[in-house]
């Protein structure tokens, strides 16, 4: 199939397809006229990356992860799924962090509301 059709079945632009392209992610084949040629594994590798970037890890965090999370677990070993799952109990300590942080901005802003609300009333 062509990028446009990658494109309609998987949703991700031309443009972001070509994007995963020079990121390695993807490897498409060419036609005899330089046409990218894909195959349906990369639709499941284009929904994979699209997974994984949706949980918020980066480009290139989804791509040192795609053969760990959405490949034969065979062909990971021990030391790379342990990495990995360093990596995924860092990230979220820093969500974490970054939650709390955010909740307590929150309450600073509430509390401002309040005293405004109670030295000059409610408008």
């Amino acid at each position: 199939m062509r990028i446009g059709e990658l494109s309609a079945i998987t949703g991700a632009s031309a443009r972001m397809l070509r994007h995963y392209e020079n990121a390695g992610l993807l490897s498409p084949g060419r036609d005899l006229n330089g046409y990218r040629h894909y195959g349906p594994e990369d639709a499941k590798t284009v929904h994979d990356v699209r997974c994984l970037l949706a949980s918020g890890m980066s480009l290139a965090e989804a791509s040192s992860m795609l053969h760990i999370v959405c490949g034969d677990e065979r062909d990971v070993s021990d030391d790379e799924r342990a990495a990995a799952l360093d990596k995924l109990d860092e990230r979220s300590r820093q969500l974490d962090a970054a939650i709390a942080r955010l909740r307590a901005e929150k309450a600073g802003i509430h509390e401002i509301r309040s005293n405004i609300e109670r030295n000059y009333g409610r408008a």
